[in-house]
């Protein structure tokens, strides 16, 4: 998992990801272009298994599935969190780093659900339809679906085009929507035996902001007004539940914990990191976030026997293997990070993150066997997830090297339908035409791909 990095994306028009076409489009008609700053989506296995771990009874109190909501993390060090329309909801790595523990996050999570819910979303991209901004909002969910070009780490991310007057602007909710979410969430937390206080805590913080200048207030402030009645209902639920008094179940304290500290390992300096986590705090997060700044110093000396440690309290655990993995690969000893992987997708067979880097380990290595191994690994992956470009780019070089160019073509259209370009993906679909056998799977999806990279580039010229 390493040091998260930005995709360099060369800008032509309406040939790139939605991504870039999202950050040109808004600064085209913002006041001050300047104000607009591009964002990461972060794409890590395990941050994105806890998050999920959380939400899971949050959405069942709504009659919904673990995997009917998308739930992802933006690499911005604003305190902020948002609904999409197509049931997504981003969190700012900056509000999972303030929080101070998994009751703070389960009630932004468990907020933003009430957002989903409600279809507060769709009411604003109606209200945004009337302006000259009409498709903003689907082209913002568009991106974060087509940028997660996520190798199983923190540091597969791709650039996210947004901008912050935008986010301010249209993405804020109105009062009527906030209490109702906020309704859904007091009910959701009480359903599933959890207290508020961690939800009002947090907002209490937020709300102390409220009498500051926008541009002095953090963007969940912004977007999410704190008023006084809100405040008012959440004290008074508080004061009557139930739940209250209640403390987060230890599991959670440790799972949140560990996030934070991942984090926090990977997006501030080592030093910081070591002098938040020192050698003394001998924590299963202090030991993590120890390994990782170590890592991230190039001193896999004192990395790997930390990691190595960790494994050894938690064998089974498939994240602990996935970090070693990347640790070693990154530092080019490919036959080690190939074992960590392998034993981390065998503890987690149904992590497509997990399974995409086995995959890249296998193709970096280049022999038969691990391109086999690749190959059949990145092929379970896409069948988990088939958003994730970069999960078809290695496939199709898999295929490529084991000497299929139909294949191999027809992967890298499947690449550029899930990253957002009609054009290429048409290009290599028609490169697949008469390459592939009749009667296999490829085959038979090949139409239909072409339908939807033709729906999709209509959709781009209107």
């Amino acid at each position: 998992m390493p040091q998260p990095v930005l995709l360099t994306v060369t800008v032509s028009p309406m040939r790139t990801l939605v991504v870039v076409s999202v950050l040109v489009g808004l600064m085209a008609l913002l006041p001050d272009p300047a104000r607009a700053r591009s964002l990461s989506l972060i794409r890590d296995a395990e941050t994105e298994r806890i998050i999920a771990q959380f939400a899971a009874p949050l959405l069942r109190t709504a009659g919904l599935g673990e995997r009917s909501v998308t739930l992802r993390v933006l690499n911005d060090g604003e305190v902020n969190a948002f609904a999409t329309t197509e049931s997504r909801i981003f969190i700012n790595s900056g509000l999972i780093l303030r929080a101070k523990g998994p009751d703070e996050l389960k009630g932004v999570i468990a907020h933003e659900i009430g957002h989903v819910v409600g279809g507060h979303m769709l009411r604003l991209r109606d209200q945004v339809a009337q302006s000259t901004l009409s498709s903003f909002v689907g082209m913002l969910a568009g991106a974060a679906l087509g940028a997660a070009a996520g190798r199983g780490d923190l540091g597969g991310a791709v650039a996210l085009g947004a901008a912050q007057m935008a986010q301010r602007d249209f993405l804020s909710y109105t009062r009527t929507q906030e209490n109702a979410a906020d309704a859904f969430a007091l009910k959701a937390l009480d359903a599933t035996g959890q207290s508020a206080e961690g939800m009002l805590r947090f907002f209490d913080v937020l709300s102390g902001q409220e009498a500051l200048m926008s541009n002095n207030q953090d963007a969940y402030t912004r977007t999410h007004p704190l008023t006084r009645d809100r405040m008012e209902t959440l004290r008074a639920h508080v004061a009557h539940s139930g739940q209250t008094g209640k403390a987060p179940a230890p599991a959670d304290v440790a799972a949140f914990a560990r996030l934070k500290a991942k984090l926090f390992a990977f997006l501030r300096p080592p030093s910081t990191t070591l002098a938040t986590y020192p050698a003394s705090d001998r924590s299963v997060a202090g030991r993590y976030a120890q390994a990782i700044a170590y890592y991230r110093s190039a001193d896999l000396s004192r990395a790997l026997p930390l990691m190595d440690g960790l494994i050894a309290e938690a064998p089974t655990d498939p994240y602990l293997q996935e970090l070693r993995g990347q640790m070693l690969f990154e530092h080019q000893r490919l036959a080690e990070a190939r074992t960590s992987y392998a034993e981390a997708a065998r503890l987690a067979p149904t992590e497509p993150l997990i399974l995409v880097s086995l995959g890249h380990v296998g193709n970096e290595i280049g022999e038969p066997t691990t391109l086999m191994e690749a190959r059949k690994a990145l092929k379970a992956a896409v069948a988990l997830d088939p958003t994730n470009p970069f999960a078809w780019r290695q496939l199709a070089n898999a295929e490529g090297r084991l000497g299929d160019e139909g294949l191999a073509a027809y992967y890298l259209a499947e690449m550029a339908l899930a990253g957002n370009d009609p054009r290429e993906a048409l290009a290599h679909a028609k490169r697949a035409e008469g390459r592939l056998r009749p009667g296999t799977p490829e085959w038979t999806r090949l139409k239909d791909l072409i339908a939807d990279a033709e729906r999709q580039q209509r959709r781009q010229d209107q």
